[in-house]
């Protein structure tokens, strides 16, 4: 593989966020390869772009973690990302009873069931066993070099060759959001126990433990205690998904970009941010409207903290402000996210990726969003 590292543009460096959402991270593969072709045609490549040689920098949470760890630590394609992550979620998210995969046996509805039905009787409905094996095929088959496709998902996180990026997770135990990086970072930061935790242990972060850390998310994974085998428990951290925090890990992000120069440099400038949704769907009624009015309170409560919609529009009111400065007014902002319509699927229903493919093809394909596709496209190719 010849490497192509990303390059500041003149206007500056280019920014990708991937929200979480599950299986549904398929739909935002999707969008992105669409970008990307178009990028190709642009550009008058032969070959199918890498985004990891367009993008500076790239943050992910969740699903978008473990799919930015394939497109910017493996530095795959996004169709190879595609191929693999329909792999990886069959892997996962397949029912199974005493280790046994019954998805070939049960029907679609039946699968979905059993998986819900685990949490009764455990406190995960998945282990992650399953996720190790998975990414340890990835890296085996897209590792950077021999010592990647023999450690496996082993491999340090940490590579020269890597593209920029990084996962959100959240320290439970700490209550707040921990980054883990593919590349060194120089930022002084303030003294405290987490703080401390990753200087000393952060060489140690594998692309295993980062996309376990990133995807624990409660009742759907068990929780990731991180370093094993130190004599201070108190330097242990008990990561939990980083959708708790920040699924769409936009903000992360914009703050992020100054990890890109050096402390004592000012911040570089900004060309593009490019956000990706995993899809949403039409908001129901209020929770209040229901029988069960205290589920359907902690449903709505759970949904609004993993809402990246919110955030989404959040950060887009702040760059219309920054947009109207002389230092920002290049910078370009683009959300794209998918509607799924009615559509209701859940986290884990790997059944219906066929479906989020052509949810997501036919919102590429709508007249309404070429506008902001090929606006993210000349951001991308920096026109």
């Amino acid at each position: 593989m010849v490497y192509l590292p990303a390059t500041r543009h003149l206007n500056g460096v280019r920014l990708l966020a991937l929200d979480g959402g599950g299986v549904r991270g398929v739909a935002s593969l999707i969008v992105l390869k669409e970008i990307m072709a178009r990028v190709q045609a642009r550009k008058g490549l032969k070959h199918e772009c890498r985004p990891a040689d367009f993008f500076e920098l790239a943050a992910g949470t969740s699903t978008g973690g473990i799919i930015g760890i394939m497109l910017f630590r493996l530095r795959m394609t996004a169709s190879e990302a595609i191929d693999q992550y329909d792999a990886i979620a069959k892997e996962v998210f397949s029912p199974r009873l005493w280790g046994w995969d019954m998805s070939r046996w049960l029907p679609n509805g039946m699968a979905s069931a059993i998986n819900n039905s685990k949490t009764l009787v455990q406190s995960s409905r998945f282990d992650d066993k399953s996720l190790k094996k998975a990414i340890d095929r990835v890296v085996e088959k897209y590792g950077l070099d021999e010592e990647d496709r023999q450690l496996k998902g082993e491999a340090p996180l940490l590579h020269p060759n890597a593209g920029r990026m990084f996962v959100c997770t959240t320290a439970q135990n700490r209550a707040e959001t921990v980054l883990l990086r593919t590349y060194k970072n120089n930022t002084i930061h303030v003294k405290s126990q987490v703080n401390d935790t990753m200087r000393e242990h952060s060489d140690r972060v594998t692309i295993s433990l980062a996309t376990r850390a990133t995807s624990a998310a409660p009742t759907f994974f068990p929780e990731v205690k991180w370093p094993e085998g130190v004599p201070d428990k108190k330097q242990q951290l008990t990561f939990w998904d980083g959708g708790l925090l920040n699924n769409n890990p936009i903000d992360q992000l914009w703050y992020a970009r100054y990890e890109l120069v050096q402390p004592d440099e000012p911040a570089p400038p900004v060309s593009c941010v490019i956000s990706l949704g995993t899809g949403y769907t039409t908001p129901g009624s209020s929770p209040a409207d229901s029988w069960f009015s205290l589920v359907g309170v902690a449903s709505s409560v759970m949904g609004f903290a993993t809402n990246t919609n919110a955030k989404g529009k959040d950060f887009s009111r702040h760059m219309t402000a920054l947009n109207n400065r002389a230092e920002h007014a290049q910078t370009r902002y683009v959300r794209l996210n998918p509607h799924l319509g009615n559509s209701e699927i859940g986290l884990a229903d790997y059944t219906k990726m066929d479906e989020l493919k052509a949810l997501a093809r036919a919102y590429v394909e709508d007249e309404k969003n070429q506008l902001w596709i090929d606006k993210a496209v000349a951001a991308v190719c920096d026109e």
